[in-house]
């Protein structure tokens, strides 16, 4: 019984330590995808500059120029609903309703307005990054923008198809936190357990997909097998992909809340500043400012970090291929 009991205690040692090699070995394995995707800006200059000036930079001017313009429209339409409930006649309600609906249709065209141009830039971004990532991290090799923008004839309509997929996912994902939420009833714990467990494993689809078009853009794969094989990629780094899916969610999260925040204070009127109106102005417009170019970086950061994880988790993919023919 002595016997058993020092071997089952043995065994627990053992797998205590290797849970405590694997964490250590996740958290050096994101310490290790963060500084390798930082080194790629210092040795490819050019391409960087250009990726974030030409694509990223517009890309992120065009998101914020959308919320700034669909900002006040929905305060409308808000406003204008809440006075339809309130309405003391069925007429009167009516025409309140059709304002408001009219109001929607402004802002879905305004949508569509900008949707074009935004996901045109986000795709040639993310194929020029994801191409010239791997490029310098399996070849070492440096690619000029145009050689970047070459590929780009060639893989656009894989990336395409993935993202179509992508958001396919995404939306039924939502519909079924959201019945989740409404099924858990009035409890608010249990709506506060449904949202936080559909928001981490959202963010860990989100890294899934973030693989997944990568695969799209470097292997003949696309739509939902390029999701598949991202995930079989994942395997044994599904926690490290989640840290870094959210790093940039929180990174992203500060940058959008400061800007809604910013927003709310213009169209109240309690910004502090509106003691000098001149500096007032001044002030927005360089957080404006700061803030686009701050996105921008993170847009293209991602690109690059989610990239070099893909190399990371194909060579280990190789090398575990080769130790098991051996």
């Amino acid at each position: 019984m002595d016997e058993e009991n020092n071997i089952n205690n043995n065994n627990d040692d053992g797998i205590n330590n290797n849970n405590d090699n694997d964490n250590n070995i996740s958290l050096f394995f994101v310490l290790k995808i963060l500084c390798n995707s930082l080194e790629f800006f210092p040795r490819n200059k050019r391409i960087s500059i250009s990726i974030f000036s030409l694509l990223t930079l517009p890309l992120s001017f065009l998101l914020f120029s959308f919320s700034h313009s669909a900002r006040p429209i929905k305060s409308h339409i808000y406003h204008l609903e809440a006075l339809a409930r309130f309405a003391p006649t069925r007429f009167e309600a009516r025409h309140v309703w059709n304002e408001s609906r009219a109001d929607a249709v402004y802002l879905l065209r305004l949508r569509l307005l900008y949707f074009l141009p935004s996901y045109s830039l986000s795709l040639l971004s993310t194929i020029t990054a994801v191409v010239s990532v791997n490029s310098s991290s399996s070849a070492g090799k440096r690619l000029s923008l145009r050689m970047a923008l070459s590929h780009v004839k060639l893989t656009w309509k894989r990336p395409l198809v993935t993202t179509i997929c992508i958001y396919a996912i995404f939306v039924l994902y939502s519909h079924v936190i959201s019945f989740a939420a409404v099924v858990s009833g009035n409890s608010l714990g249990l709506r506060m357990l449904v949202w936080t467990i559909g928001l981490v494993f959202e963010i860990y689809v989100m890294a899934v997909a973030g693989v997944g078009l990568v695969v799209s853009v470097l292997e003949e794969r696309f739509g939902f097998d390029a999701i598949r094989v991202g995930s079989d990629l994942m395997e044994r780094r599904r926690l490290c992909g989640w840290v870094l899916t959210s790093w940039f969610f929180v990174v992203s999260g500060l940058i959008g809340w400061r800007w809604e925040r910013m927003m709310v204070m213009m169209m109240d009127g309690q910004d502090y500043y509106l003691r000098n109106e001149r500096w007032t102005a001044l002030v927005l417009r360089w957080e404006k400012l700061v803030l686009t170019v701050l996105y921008g970086i993170a847009v293209l950061w991602s690109y690059v970090v989610t990239t070099v994880f893909y190399c990371e988790c194909k060579k280990r993919r190789v090398i575990t291929t080769q130790t098991t023919v051996m």
